[in-house]
């Protein structure tokens, strides 16, 4: 199957998983997870999304692979960070990404701004939340949250804070991720209510979070962004 075809099934199952519950799906922001695929994969999809209209945007999560391909991306495409970010390649991680979401630590968090003034750029994160708990998972755990936002607030003239990023536990199931993804809306409502909002860029708190087998279920729970690799790409070789 073509790379066109399996994105309009994607887009398929986005709008009806967004209609099911009210939602308007242009307001849904599709990350084509690219790793490990070649620059000509990208250019493929970069068509097939504009023939559909669609913003360009590109998951990553490897550093190399990162610094080969956005020289070579197409005008106007969007490239995110969605993998583990190691402290010594974060200058890469900004001079590279228009978004980095997978900021997990207060020491990534100081790094990334610190990199950001080198070069007078306003980077834009996510934080990443590991909301499954899960030991082999990066992340703030949700009473760190607190924290984090105040060292935000700190490091505002060079960080744009845009949302909260999970990645869960893989299971086989797209239901299994469904209580994750409610507490991850809930944890948005709960830091709303608490007046953490203004720590937002525009006061709105993006959600990321659903990949190829459960961004359905995401998208029902309130996602603004899902990550999709295999779905569009195929699996990889």
């Amino acid at each position: 199957m073509s790379i066109e075809a399996r994105l309009n099934e994607v887009l398929h199952t986005l709008r009806a998983a967004a209609s099911k519950v009210g939602r308007d799906a242009t307001k849904i922001t599709l990350v084509a997870v690219s790793k490990t695929k070649p620059i000509q994969a990208l250019s493929e999809y970069a068509d097939s999304a504009a023939r559909t209209s669609l913003p360009v945007v590109y998951g990553e999560n490897y550093l190399q692979e990162i610094k080969e391909k956005q020289p070579l991306l197409s005008d106007g495409s969007e490239l995110h960070m969605i993998g583990p970010l190691q402290s010594n390649k974060v200058r890469d991680a900004v001079k590279f990404c228009d978004v980095i979401e997978s900021v997990h630590s207060l020491k990534i968090l100081e790094l990334t701004a610190k990199e950001a003034a080198r070069i007078s750029k306003r980077q834009r994160v996510l934080l990443q939340v590991n909301i499954g708990r899960d030991e082999k998972k990066s992340g703030f755990a949700q009473q760190e949250l607190a924290e984090a936002l105040a060292v935000c607030e700190k490091l505002s003239k060079d960080l744009q804070v845009e949302g909260l990023m999970t990645i869960l536990p893989y299971d086989d199931d797209p239901e299994a991720s469904r209580p994750h993804f409610k507490a991850m809306s809930r944890l948005r409502s709960e830091l709303i209510a608490q007046g953490y909002g203004i720590y937002f860029h525009n006061h709105t708190i993006l959600l990321s979070m659903g990949m190829s087998d459960d961004f359905a279920v995401a998208i029902e729970e309130g996602a603004d962004i899902v990550r999709v690799g295999t779905a569009i790409f195929g699996e990889r070789g």
